[in-house]
């Protein structure tokens, strides 16, 4: 039986990267007892065999759904966009998803659309939280700000933003990326936050997420129009998010008042018995597919 899991590959990512997609993927790949490659998430009906497919990630309306039947999936941690809940939550998306249920979902968002359709779902987190603890924190560990608005930058103290290390992992660009590349890159940069962060200070759930795992302190900054997004639903669960404003006056003096109230000086997250049980979940989703794979 082979066993994939979801790949950004095809010409929409042939010179930039999200390596936040990446990152899920590694996740999986940790928790799997092997992986035989990866399919596109933009070709979910093209399997070269048959086989299961994890389907943590992040799914856009511009996906082929339903996947083939000869790709069994392994619903956990999947999340959905409000753009592609149309192809979805198609008569033929439902079908498929209530043929594969229980359908373990990365937010509570996702999950409530998928309950309001009649599908049977429940709010797994992500697998990203399932990273290793590291072992120990760094002596003169480094400060990162990964992927932050100007808005944002703003309302981090200047004392902090001096000493920062600026990194934008959403939007990587480099010519000739190839998969193997997106996930060594991926892999070095979660192996460089492990070994040097001594806080992140991000508006990427998958910069916080497996910071918090590795048990690195994350202040989480976010957009305050976007209060509602449901995607960013887990971090609020695990950590609370602070907000920031985007407008020119926000920029200039009100962040500066809102940052005077944020704790600059986190602890990192007690999260192991939590972790253990999202590595469960995990285990169990694919032990439900493999009993699937073949019927």
């Amino acid at each position: 039986m082979k066993i994939y899991t979801i790949e950004y590959s095809g010409k929409s990512f042939e010179d930039w990267a999200n390596l936040g997609d990446d990152i899920q993927s590694i996740a999986a790949k940790k928790l799997l007892p092997h992986v035989d490659g990866g399919i596109s998430r933009e070709k979910l009906r093209q399997p070269a065999e048959p086989g299961v497919l994890s389907m943590n990630g992040y799914f856009l309306g511009g996906c082929e759904w339903p996947p083939a039947p000869e790709l069994t999936p392994i619903f956990f941690a999947f999340h959905m966009t409000p753009g592609s809940v149309a192809r979805i939550c198609s008569p033929e998306g439902i079908a498929y998803l209530k043929k594969h249920e229980p359908i373990g979902c990365r937010d509570r968002g996702t999950m409530e659309i998928l309950q309001r359709y009649g599908v049977e779902a429940f709010y797994s987190k992500c697998v990203t939280l399932t990273l290793p603890r590291r072992e120990c924190e760094p002596e003169n560990g480094r400060i990162y700000m990964v992927g932050l608005s100007k808005g944002a930058e703003s309302a981090v103290p200047r004392s902090i933003r001096r000493r920062a290390v600026v990194v934008d992992q959403a939007k990587l660009r480099l010519p000739d990326l190839t998969p193997g590349l997106k996930e060594e890159i991926s892999q070095h940069l979660l192996d460089t936050y492990s070994r040097t962060a001594s806080l992140v200070i991000t508006s990427k759930i998958h910069c916080a997420m497996p910071c918090i795992a590795m048990g690195i302190p994350v202040v989480f900054l976010y957009d305050k129009k976007k209060v509602d997004d449901y995607r960013v639903g887990i971090i609020k669960d695990l950590i609370g998010i602070q907000y920031v404003g985007e407008t020119r006056l926000d920029r200039i003096f009100l962040n500066r008042l809102r940052g005077l109230k944020f704790d600059w000086n986190p602890q990192p997250l007690e999260f192991e018995s939590e972790k253990l049980r999202i590595r469960e979940g995990y285990l169990s989703a694919f032990e439900r597919a493999v009993a699937r794979f073949g019927l």
